[in-house]
């Protein structure tokens, strides 16, 4: 892909976001990622669908756990109720671990300085149709450090802790989540950056959500995210799987 040639300035710090990604203006090459089951999940998959259709009323609570750590992408605890037979469970996790985090477009990402305080991003990717290269949408966003806040068109977003233990499927990782959540009798939404890096320095990721939904129907009105992934320490975006990324 090419990318816009940035002169580099002086590194400024830049409040949570310092130590994530560039902040003299250049650009740091990543990829954007998505997750690839391995087809050997399917048969698991299958019994436990099987299992959950069949679940009592009075085990709805292991079912909302595990639709809870499976969409967070953590691995699964083991529910007697869900997985009678012990073996099911060791079956499906085995084919969980295998599944790729790869790259799908590479991108590019910076921070700059607009004054005192504030910064905006600098991106690239490339268009799936022109194959030129365009901006992601978070360059639309503004980052304050003074404040530790986000702002987009749709208001401010707000700073949380981050953090996400070694069963996540992408490894252990500490950062910030910056969360916008609005609602009127139209609409709800939810908008967020996160910004992270894995616990054995290897890599940085950078997800961006955007969620609008109708308060009066509930259908999606708008709805948009990516992850982006970063090296630390090697060079290039490769294809990793659970604990071997």
């Amino acid at each position: 892909m090419l990318i816009p040639a940035l002169t580099a300035q002086a590194a400024d710090k830049a409040g949570a976001m310092d130590g994530y990604l560039p902040t003299d203006g250049s650009l740091k090459q990543g990829a954007h990622v998505r997750l690839f089951y391995s087809e050997e999940i399917q048969e698991p998959v299958k019994k436990l669908n099987e299992a959950m259709a069949k679940l009592p009323q009075d085990k709805a609570e292991d079912r909302a756990t595990f639709i809870k750590e499976f969409s967070s992408n953590l691995q699964p605890s083991y529910s007697a109720a869900i997985w009678p037979d012990r073996a099911d469970y060791d079956r499906f996790i085995e084919a969980w671990k295998k599944t790729q985090i790869s790259p799908i477009t590479e991108v590019a990402v910076g921070l700059q300085k607009v004054d005192d305080n504030n910064w905006r991003v600098l991106s690239a990717t490339v268009d799936a149709q022109t194959k030129k290269p365009v901006p992601l949408t978070i360059s639309a966003l503004r980052y304050n450090a003074e404040k530790n806040e986000w702002t987009s068109n749709n208001g401010v977003l707000k700073a949380t802790d981050y953090s996400v233990p070694d069963t996540s499927i992408f490894g252990a990782q500490t950062g910030t989540e910056w969360v916008l959540e609005k609602k009127d009798d139209l609409t709800i939404l939810r908008e967020s950056l996160r910004v992270s890096r894995t616990t054995d320095g290897k890599f940085v990721y950078v997800a961006y959500s955007l969620v609008e939904r109708s308060a009066v129907t509930g259908g999606n009105i708008a709805q948009g995210d990516y992850l982006l992934r970063f090296p630390v320490q090697t060079t290039g975006a490769n294809v990793g799987t659970p604990g071997q990324r």
